[in-house]
């Protein structure tokens, strides 16, 4: 996926927050004062791979770590201020959640067919990232 204006205008509306394009990516700086916590957001469309390939990189730091999601496939905007940053393929999902008040979620190859279970059945380790996930099944192709 390539972020297009009308996507980062989206973002930065759920967000609240103006973006700054710098050297080839939109910057997103969240700051929760309550917390005292910032988060450094990063949308890079100008990925090249070998072949040629273009690609997104969204990156995230805060003070408790440095985030990557590459190849981003999809977003969705979740109301009231999130956005969920997603990678998918036929077999697993990977997702990065983004809120306004400067939090940050990462999910990493989780299976798809974890989004499809009763959560009654799942195991207790789980069940967080299948609760979130299932937010972002109907966006998944």
């Amino acid at each position: 996926m390539i972020f297009e204006q009308e996507d980062i205008r989206k973002i930065s509306d759920i967000l609240r927050v103006e973006p700054e394009f710098v050297g080839g990516s939109y910057i997103i700086n969240l700051f929760n004062k309550d917390l005292n916590q910032l988060l450094f957001l990063s949308i890079n469309n100008d990925i090249d791979y070998e072949n040629n390939e273009e690609s997104s990189i969204i990156s995230v730091q805060t003070q408790y770590g440095y985030f990557e999601l590459h190849n981003c496939t999809n977003y969705m905007i979740f109301e009231p201020d999130e956005v969920i940053f997603i990678n998918s393929n036929e077999d697993k999902v990977s997702c990065l959640i983004i809120s306004k008040d400067a939090n940050c979620s990462m999910f990493s190859d989780i299976k798809r067919a974890l989004l499809k279970t009763d959560i009654s059945q799942l195991n207790s380790s789980v069940l967080l990232a299948a609760m979130q996930l299932s937010l972002i099944e109907k966006v998944l192709p």
